[in-house]
């Protein structure tokens, strides 16, 4: 009896509550957008930032050689947000909010996956969905974006993360806009290999969840490129 119900918490239990987050972030998220304004910025590179130790695989298309907005729209996501008019290189940035609030939306079509992020990884965080890392750069905005989530109990946001494949398109909207990535690759690592996090020139997003299923001894680890937003057009250049 004891087991029967324990699994019944993790499996059922966990995810209503995880829904229940869901819930009071959409919430929330859709107040904070309509109640922020990004902020549009003379662009500048980061000197501190590292080159990016991802090796793009070969046959990936490059930008420009896809038709992005057709291929969003044949996924059912949204189009991507248009760069900032006005004279110079123009970020559109925003500042992150604090933690336990929404930040934004993550749409994964290969995945399944449609999920509010929050901001955070705490486990009071991951409880409540996908959780973005601190310290690390927002979604489309240069350097790298990390985003967790569990891949079983409390809804398990990203249970599917593995059916992800390079070439597959990421969409991720915050109050800045909505941005696109293309993953470049998906590996599995060991919990101590934290450079899956560093922070590269260009603008990627980095996905990560415990692996296999059941068990926290690997880390799986999904990377992708910014391909379309508002700040795309700054950062691609390199890449």
């Amino acid at each position: 009896m004891l087991l029967g119900g324990f699994v019944g918490y993790e499996l059922w239990v966990t995810n209503l509550i995880s829904r229940h987050g869901q819930a009071g972030l959409q919430a929330a998220l859709e107040e904070r957008s309509a109640a922020a304004a990004p902020a549009v910025v003379p662009y500048e590179a980061d000197p501190t930032l590292a080159p990016s130790p991802v090796a793009l695989p070969a046959g990936l298309a490059g930008p420009g050689e896809i038709d992005l907005a057709a291929a969003l729209e044949a996924l059912g996501l949204p189009a991507v947000s248009a760069p900032p008019s006005g004279e110079g290189a123009l970020l559109v940035s925003e500042a992150p909010p604090a933690e336990g609030e929404a930040l934004g939306r993550i749409r994964i079509p290969a995945a399944g996956i449609d999920w509010t992020v929050v901001e955070g990884v705490s486990p009071a965080d991951l409880r409540r969905g996908a959780g973005h890392m601190p310290g690390t750069a927002l979604p489309g905005q240069p350097g790298n974006a990390v985003i967790s989530g569990h891949r079983t109990t409390y809804g398990a946001p990203f249970y599917h993360l593995d059916r992800v494949a390079p070439g597959d398109l990421i969409v991720v909207t915050t109050v800045a806009g909505t941005h696109a990535y293309q993953v470049v690759q998906s590996i599995v690592v060991q919990p101590t290999e934290t450079w899956v996090t560093g922070q590269w020139e260009g603008a990627w997003l980095t996905l990560t969840t415990c692996h296999p299923r059941l068990s926290s001894r690997q880390r799986l680890v999904v990377t992708a490129r910014l391909v379309g937003g508002p700040n795309a057009a700054l950062v691609l250049e390199g890449l």
